[in-house]
């Protein structure tokens, strides 16, 4: 386990946790999606919420104070919205975002957000939004961190946990940088802002490297919030990029505008015939028993339905950290939006980063599908053992992986060594496109010997870890001659670039 008083982290794969936020009203369970709740409006109940199975939720501190003032100070966030859980409040940034400007100074709603013993509280900030040019980009990410220092430091220690709110938007540098300070001032959890218009401007990508240049400043232990990422399109790829909490208002927003959500993505609830799913909801109603309900009876039971579809997401999410299968779930979610496919890039362009929560060994195979796998940081740290791996021997001898693993075990390895009878004088090493060289002393480690490849005809120029490792494994070996087998073409596109003065000979 790994983390801080505030945050244990249980479980890990690629840059998502299992973990534990521990507040004053309870345990909240990572990767968390939070509801939003409105203080005034909100028509789904909140014990309803409580009720599925989400323990954080949050609400808006700045609407609260406009419509109970002096009551929600004596009463409490908690008997405001009627809910017994852990509450996170916005202090008004998103109506900064939408507005410009609220009647309210950030000293003054820190005190109200204190006074109403909110769980989780955040400074009063001003988002970037997208699209602001750099300079004044700044001048909000300096405001943002002046007011967010003037706060923490006037805090109470009450037990409540102040999120430090991350600005910057598309401007990658200023994220770093607010990130950074805000990291220095000593915030345990901190909030990603902003991304709601990268979403609705389908920016998945932009998001993505947003996200990666915060966490490149945030140490291991310190928890990272996600404003406004609420589409289970979208909730795989923030977990798997370092995000152990989320909130939104989708769940109504979209139910408002009949969209019924899916695994892939939202139906149009006048487009379906068959529901796709067995909630209390789609059990209860058939589509056209749902689609002749009165309006709002219509939209709450849409929007309960959506707040299980969001929360099954979740589940999935979690049982992929479980098994250590977040990658493949990521990128097969990844195919649901051209859009959102090309947040994969900035996967495979973070593999190190990834590489580092991500266990060395797992206990199931792993499954490689195409190219994009050999950017797996299980891959990644193969190859890194491969380049490093040293042989006393002269003759190399390379074949195509085997089906029985480990090598030395396969039909393959028996046929050599009838084939050359000094086998043990001789460094014998299989091939995987994914894998790269595999040679036969380290074919049972994971995941050499733990690993199902599809049996493609790739193309070698799309594989440049490959390449790498191939020539890192010859420049640190001092072979005098290779058997292979000359018609693969596969690897003849490899060896016509080792050292000069090394024999091939074919051993077919």
């Amino acid at each position: 386990m790994r983390g801080n008083d505030l945050f244990e982290i249980l479980k890990s794969d690629l840059a998502g946790r299992i973990g534990i936020i521990h507040t004053n009203h309870g345990k909240i369970e990572t990767p968390a999606y939070v509801p939003v709740i409105h203080p005034v409006k909100q028509t789904i109940p909140s014990k309803k919420i409580r009720e599925i199975g989400f323990d954080l939720v949050i609400t808006n501190a700045y609407i609260t104070r406009n419509n109970y003032g002096d009551e929600a100070e004596k009463k409490g966030i908690h008997k405001i919205i009627d809910f017994d859980g852990a509450i996170m409040t916005d202090s008004g940034g998103y109506q900064v975002l939408e507005y410009g400007d609220v009647k309210v100074l950030p000293p003054e709603m820190a005190d109200f957000e204190k006074k109403i013993l909110t769980d989780f509280a955040i400074p009063l900030d001003k988002p970037t939004g997208y699209g602001l040019p750099w300079k004044k980009a700044e001048s909000y990410v300096n405001h943002t961190l002046k007011v967010s220092k003037k706060t923490f430091e006037d805090r109470d220690d009450n037990g409540q946990i102040w999120i430090g709110p991350i600005q910057g938007g598309e401007h990658f540098d200023l994220v770093a940088k607010s990130t950074k300070s805000l990291v220095d001032m000593g915030f345990q959890m901190l909030a990603l802002g902003s991304p709601v218009e990268f979403m609705e401007s389908y920016e998945y990508k932009l998001l993505a490297q947003m996200i990666i240049a915060a966490k490149k400043q945030i140490p291991y232990s310190i928890p990272l919030h996600l404003f406004g990422a609420g589409h289970p399109l979208t909730i795989p790829f923030a977990v798997a990029l370092g995000c152990d909490t989320f909130d939104s208002a989708s769940y109504m927003l979209y139910a408002k505008q009949g969209r019924y959500i899916t695994d892939d993505g939202t139906r149009n609830l006048e487009e379906i015939s068959v529901f796709p799913c067995n909630c209390e909801v789609c059990s209860k109603y058939t589509p056209d028993e749902l689609r002749q309900l009165e309006s709002n009876e219509k939209i709450n039971e849409i929007a309960l339905h959506n707040l299980y579809a969001i929360k099954l997401e979740v589940d999935k999410v979690k049982q992929a950290i479980h098994e250590g299968r977040l990658w493949e779930y990521v990128l097969k979610k990844a195919r649901a939006h051209p859009k959102l496919f090309e947040m994969i890039s900035v996967l495979t362009e973070n593999s190190d980063y990834l590489e580092v929560a991500t266990p060395k060994f797992k206990e199931k195979a792993i499954f490689l599908y195409e190219k994009e796998d050999q950017y797996r940081p299980e891959i990644i740290s193969y190859h890194k053992m491969v380049r490093n791996f040293k042989s006393k021997k002269k003759t190399l001898i390379i074949t195509k992986e085997s089906n029985t693993k480990p090598a030395y075990l396969s039909h393959e390895y028996s046929s050599l060594k009838r084939k050359f009878k000094d086998i043990e004088s001789i460094q014998v090493c299989q091939y995987s496109p994914h894998l790269g060289l595999i040679p036969l002393e380290i074919s049972d480690i994971f995941p050499a010997a733990h690993h199902e490849s599809s049996r493609l005809n790739f193309k070698p120029n799309d594989f440049p870890i490959f390449e790498n490792t191939f020539a890192k494994f010859f420049k640190n070996n001092q072979f005098s001659q290779v058997y292979y087998d000359k018609s693969d073409n596969f690897l003849n596109y490899f060896m016509k670039n080792i050292p000069k003065g090394i024999k091939k000979k074919s051993f077919v």
